[in-house]
């Protein structure tokens, strides 16, 4: 889940009338329909539009931010013109944007969740503290443009392939460190990893041009290609040579659940 916060032109009241808003609400579910975006829910203020939106895995936030901009424009230009003249602007909008991710739970629990991994699937030992990661270098908005500000952080899940078990303590410092320049090269960050014999849990942070299908298909891709190259000996030995199943979880996950987000827009 997304929520995305657009602005008018220096703030402007543009949809202080009853007119602009009803504009504004069919426009927003005429695009949102028309374009597979799920409208959770939306809050129209008098120089803001607050949406929360659910897209599927391969949508972009940009992608999304682009469509429901421009044809809102079309739009608020046909049936409010009189109201731009008047505030002598030819948009409604301001160029930029906010774009937050939230999701079932909040960040906090999932990091949580995904240090506790070895405990959580019963590893005991010293061995177990290699299996987590916590990118020290990690900072959000990890980053950073000229006209928006976003943070859209994602739980991912891959498995290996028939629940192989082909990591241990030994693969898992160098898988993570390759896992964080795989990252660097296609668009996100990695903020927490754990890792069990036969799965991985991971926290990243993506630009908003990036969609968390995008970021899952990149570490599959490339990830499998360096166990190929670094471990041919597991792979021959276990017969995983696909190391990973071809699905993968992907949720989003924020600072505040969404059910947390719901709350606020009701209320304000």
């Amino acid at each position: 889940m997304d929520t995305i916060w657009g602005a008018p032109h220096y703030l402007r009241p543009l949809f202080t009338s009853t007119e602009a808003q009803a504009t504004i609400s069919t426009a927003v579910e005429d695009v949102c329909n028309r374009h597979g975006y799920h409208l959770l829910d939306m809050q129209i203020s008098p120089d803001h539009l607050r949406l929360l939106l659910s897209l599927k895995p391969d949508q972009t936030v940009s992608r999304a931010v682009q469509m429901l901009k421009g044809n809102l424009s079309r739009q608020f230009s046909r049936s409010c013109a009189e109201l731009l003249d008047r505030q002598r602007t030819k948009t409604p909008w301001a160029e930029g944007y906010f774009a937050r991710s939230s999701g079932k739970a909040d960040l906090s629990t999932v990091r949580g969740y995904i240090e506790n991994q070895a405990d959580h699937h019963g590893y005991r030992g010293e061995w177990t503290f290699a299996l987590s990661y916590s990118n020290t270098n990690f900072r959000s908005p990890a980053f950073k443009f000229d006209h928006c500000v976003c943070m859209l952080d994602y739980h991912i899940v891959l498995v290996t392939k028939f629940r192989t078990p082909l990591f241990d303590d030994y693969i898992a410092p160098r898988l993570f460190e390759y896992v964080v320049a795989i990252g660097n090269k296609r668009g996100f960050a990695v903020d927490r990893i754990g890792l069990g014999t036969d799965h991985i849990h991971l926290i990243i942070e993506s630009r908003p041009d990036v969609s968390a299908s995008d970021c899952a298909l990149s570490l599959v891709n490339n990830s499998r290609r360096w166990m190929e190259k670094n471990y041919w000996g597991v792979l021959k030995q276990t017969c995983c040579w696909d190391v990973w199943q071809p699905s993968f979880y992907a949720g989003t996950v924020g600072e505040y659940s969404t059910a947390q987000i719901r709350r606020f827009l009701g209320q304000s």
